[in-house]
């Protein structure tokens, strides 16, 4: 059998990926060096003082960063273009004894977390995947878990309810699982690490989900099979492409993902090779390792940078490097999916969460024993984050000092060769990537097909651009406000993402852009007043906080997107012709059931259900009770005391008496976590006379016995 080896021979793979990096960042430092020059004669020439000398530091970072992201999109095209040998993880080596071969398989959990997330979007997508796995010929080696966090009491019967429902498969039973935490300690890296304490040592890999996820059984199999040629690898890591956007904003996502990310996912495996990052999903995990490794600790001080860890993927897969174990990007595999933001305002929220995890990297960013590659990955996730600040105090010096210094004239007009090479230099920088990108598509037919032809591509490519200069402004103004909050110590909640283009409606758009806009005015009116040569260079800037509020509105309407979508507009090759797993997880058999509190129904009511609720109590009770320890539960949770069962007796019989509406939601959980309470609940229901039951009581019953 094939075992694996100490993570510390990867050091031998170490030097041989030192100048993929080299040549990568040696480009990157040559043209910073190059705009570095440039800034500081152009500075020079207006005059230098303590501002200039500001405003060349922030030139320079900002600058830096825009050369980085070009350079993945140079070595990008150039490896796609001429085939060099670069970029590419070890593949499956088919002279090693293959995985029919072995004694005993190795076993692959695929784990899906889960948060109060729409159920019959995240079962559907879980059903299209079981099946997809078991189309291929190592299906029997895969098992399923949906962890749960979902703290709602009508969403955890719903999720108990949908999962009996998919295991009304024989091929399902034994072979998907349901857990659902009683307290969510830690999110999801704790949710993941009680099923490493618990399930971890029955299995050699695990996959990891996101409630959106989707992959075919052929990608998920080829995974498999990569770790198991590859020892020393650790995590594997996809590219996911993004699918069923909706509305305009979630189309143009879509469609910029896969128009760009292939070329620029080549050039960030051509520099990180072995030392690639984890970005939480979508990726194979090898469990001993992980375990071993990555338990993560919680920072000192104060949230939001103390506490726990919420970008845990990144720091997880700089302890796996640190032990000396590989990491890599398969940006070869297709068959990985995931769903998008259909609206700026949802695009912000989630952004909002990811900039405090960032920034909490801060903290480690110069830990002992970390590789420099992970550290470029937390740097670079942090600037995507302080960069915004960072370019609105770089144009208010700018613009401060053209007013006080009365450079506002010869800045545009008279600055000579050195500002308009500044100027042409960072243009190229911005828009060559996408130039780059387009021409990569033509070589490649069957993806220029995907894309309706290249005059389709190049359509969506110039209103892409459009649209994203006017969206840049207003994310910025978000970030800055994002990363400030942070400094002055506002934490973030943890709250389920907004699926589907639900739509922002002309109340919530001025409600958060309000004070963009009007911020946008003011700065219009005065430098048009005062300036009218530095209103008209601010004018592409002003205008996206101008029209925030509408192109919010507009651009989350699924109305919009699918008039978009019947032009063909940003049309992506998973519309072309649409992956049946995306198709089956996008559409659920069966007409959804939208009546109130269906779940709690079912719980009381339904014998089935009822006795599967009790015996999943049961089981965390034998879990706690042998020993086993269940991450964030205490005893009295799980085994309540006398006083603690009168009490939810109580609530129980309120339950009954008044119906559901009568409880709050702890309350609701108190009840639905007693073993007790839910049988008495059950039979209590069916036994009662009508005068003892609320009319709600009476009228589920009624529909009950009609269905049955």
């Amino acid at each position: 059998m094939m075992h694996e080896v100490s993570g510390q021979k990867g050091h031998r793979t170490e030097r041989s990926t030192f100048w993929e990096a080299f040549l990568f960042f040696s480009l990157t430092l040559v043209i910073t060096g190059v705009g570095a020059f440039l800034m500081a004669d152009y500075l020079w020439e207006l005059g230098w003082n303590h501002s200039a000398t500001l405003l060349w530091i922030l030139f320079v970072i900002l600058f830096g960063y825009l050369a980085f992201g070009f350079s993945h999109a140079f070595f990008g095209f150039i490896l796609r273009r001429f085939h060099l040998p670069f970029a590419r993880m070890p593949m499956v080596d088919e002279e090693a004894s293959t995985i029919e071969d072995f004694d005993v398989t190795p076993r692959v959990a695929i784990i899906i977390p889960v948060y109060n997330e729409p159920v019959d979007r995240v079962f559907a997508g879980i059903r299209a995947i079981f099946d997809s796995v078991m189309r291929t010929s190592q299906g029997d080696a895969f098992d399923f878990f949906i962890l749960s966090d979902s703290n709602q009491p009508e969403q955890w019967v719903i999720e108990e309810a949908a999962w009996l429902n998919l295991l009304r498969d024989p091929n399902a039973q034994d072979r998907v699982f349901y857990r659902r935490r009683p307290d969510n300690i830690a999110k999801k890296s704790g949710n993941v690490a009680d099923f490493c304490r618990t399930w971890g040592d029955h299995y050699r890999y695990m996959i990891v989900l996101d409630a959106d996820s989707i992959m075919t059984g052929e990608t998920l199999v080829e995974l498999y099979q990569r770790m198991e040629s590859n020892p020393r690898v650790a995590l594997i890591q996809t590219a996911p492409g993004l699918v069923n956007g909706e509305s305009l904003f979630g189309r143009m996502q879509q469609f910029a993902n896969r128009l760009y990310g292939p070329v620029f996912m080549e050039g960030l495996a051509f520099w990180q090779q072995n030392g690639g990052n984890f970005w939480g999903h979508n990726a194979i995990i090898r469990l001993r390792p992980f375990m071993e490794h990555c338990d993560l600790p919680e920072l000192p001080g104060r949230k939001p940078f103390g506490g726990h860890i919420l970008s845990h993927d990144f720091v997880e897969a700089g302890l796996l490097r640190r032990a000396g174990w590989e990491v890599w990007l398969a940006h070869d595999l297709d068959g990985s999916y995931e769903e998008g933001p259909q609206g700026i305002i949802e695009s912000a929220q989630r952004d909002r969460r990811w900039c405090q995890g960032n920034l909490q990297h801060g903290m480690l960013l110069f830990a002992r024993e970390l590789r420099g590659k992970t550290r470029v990955h937390l740097a670079n996730g942090i600037l995507g984050y302080v960069s915004s600040p960072l370019w609105l105090i770089f144009m208010t010096i700018a613009f401060w000092r053209a007013y006080v210094e009365g450079l506002g004239t010869y800045v545009v007009e008279g600055s000579g060769p050195q500002g308009i090479a500044v100027l042409v230099l960072t243009m190229v920088l911005l828009f060559s990537p996408k130039i780059l990108c387009l021409i990569d598509l033509v070589f490649d037919r069957e993806r220029l097909r995907g894309f309706g032809g290249f005059l389709n591509a190049v359509t969506g490519a110039i209103v892409e651009t459009f649209f994203s200069a006017l969206i840049a402004p207003v994310m910025m103004v978000f970030h800055t406000r994002f990363v400030i909050w942070n400094i002055i110590g506002k934490t973030v909640g943890w709250s389920a993402q907004r699926r589907g283009a639900q739509g922002t409606s002309w109340d919530e758009a001025i409600s958060v852009h309000g004070v963009q806009t009007l911020m946008g005015v003011g700065i219009g009116i005065f430098t048009a007043l005062t300036n009218p040569t530095l209103f008209f260079w601010l004018a592409p800037v002003l205008a996206g906080l101008w029209f925030s509020i509408p192109v919010s509105v507009w651009t989350s309407q699924l109305s919009i997107g699918l008039a978009a979508k019947r032009e063909k507009l940003f049309l992506t090759p998973e519309e072309t012709s649409p992956p049946r797993e995306v198709v089956e997880a996008t559409n659920p058999p069966g007409e959804p059931d939208n009546r109130r509190f269906r779940g709690i129904t079912s719980a009381v009511l339904d014998p089935f259900l009822n006795a599967v609720h009790v015996s999943l109590l049961r089981r965390n009770r034998r879990r706690l009770m042998s020993g086993q320890k269940v991450y964030g539960t205490s005893i009295s949770s799980v085994v309540p005391t006398s006083g603690e069962s009168r009490a939810r007796r109580l609530l129980a019989e309120r339950l009954l008496r008044e119906g559901p509406k009568a409880l709050e939601t702890a309350e609701m959980i108190s009840v639905l976590s007693d073993i007790d309470n839910m049988l008495w609940l059950h039979r209590q229901a069916w036994l009662r006379p009508n005068k003892d039951l609320a009319p709600w009581w009476v009228k589920a019953i009624r529909e009950t016995s009609a269905s049955v």
